[in-house]
């Protein structure tokens, strides 16, 4: 979409200034980035005192306001449109061109007016939230009157430059620097990651989303197995065999006289031959 900046000039016969009987001087524009303030072409100044206040509306409207045209196709960028917006309603009336209503110029259209910026630079206050405030301008809007009535035209048109790039390298500032806030634009529903459910832990059950939901949700997680070697459980009997034997005590000291057999230990042993034995027996 295409951005301008925009700004009108206008001389006021009595102390404020009145858009519907101001008399019209100069309409200038300048087509920009707005992304970036940057730029696009050069400034066109329209003026009444080469032409005619009539010739130079006629001119601005044909170009931006013909009924065919999209209301996107001029996109005002400025300081305090308001008067601007009042002003092209009565000319355009007056002469007889494509009527615009405020309903058009302040709902349909979309533009962007740095005033209220300007209020918040001056911490929250109307007065003396200028341009020339927060710029390099130097001069503001009270000499237009007398420059305009001693005919001191390059005045004018030397102010009108000066306020354009003014505007132009606040806007480029603005643009810049704005990360500087710490105000950052918030993701948009669909650029949001869906959450990550919680795992339950060990000792949890899985929960269905909805308790009557069936299947797999109601079943018990299943433990990791473990990794240790499992202990085997030791019968009475593998429990006495495996208690260490004392090195004092005999064999049969282990045992309990209620344990001992009745019969002679010697029948237990083995007969061993003496020599007697064998020389009977050869």
């Amino acid at each position: 979409m295409p951005a301008y900046y925009f700004a009108i000039t206008g001389y006021n016969v009595g102390e404020k200034r009145d858009p519907a009987n101001d008399t019209l001087i100069t309409i200038q524009y300048q087509k920009i980035d707005l992304t970036s303030g940057e730029p696009l072409g050069a400034l066109t100044i329209l003026k009444e005192w080469e032409s005619s206040e009539k010739n130079i509306v006629t001119l601005f409207h044909d170009q931006f306001f013909r009924p065919e045209m999209p209301v996107t196709h001029f996109i005002p960028v400025g300081m305090s449109l308001d008067y601007e917006y009042e002003m092209l309603i009565a000319k355009f009336r007056k002469y007889n061109l494509q009527a615009v209503t405020s309903h058009q110029l302040y709902y349909q259209r979309p533009r962007f007016d740095l005033k209220p910026v300007i209020v918040l630079l001056n911490d929250g206050r109307f007065t003396g939230a200028r341009l020339d405030s927060f710029s390099p301008k130097k001069f503001d809007e009270s000499h237009m009157k007398k420059w305009y009535e001693h005919k001191e035209f390059k005045k004018i048109e030397h102010y009108i430059r000066e306020e354009a790039e003014a505007f132009l390298k606040l806007l480029q500032y603005l643009n810049k620097y704005k990360t500087r806030l710490g105000i950052t634009k918030k993701e948009g529903p669909a650029q949001k990651k869906p959450a990550q459910p919680t795992p339950p832990s060990r000792a949890e059950k899985a929960r269905p989303t909805h308790p009557e939901s069936l299947g797999p949700a109601i079943q018990t997680r299943k433990k990791p197995a473990s990794t240790r070697t499992p202990v085997l459980q030791k019968s009475p009997a593998r429990i006495i065999k495996t208690q260490p034997q004392s090195a004092r005590k005999s064999p049969a000291g282990t045992i309990s006289a209620g344990q001992r057999s009745s019969l002679p230990l010697n029948q237990f042993r083995k007969h061993t031959p003496t020599k007697k034995n064998e020389m009977k027996r050869g």
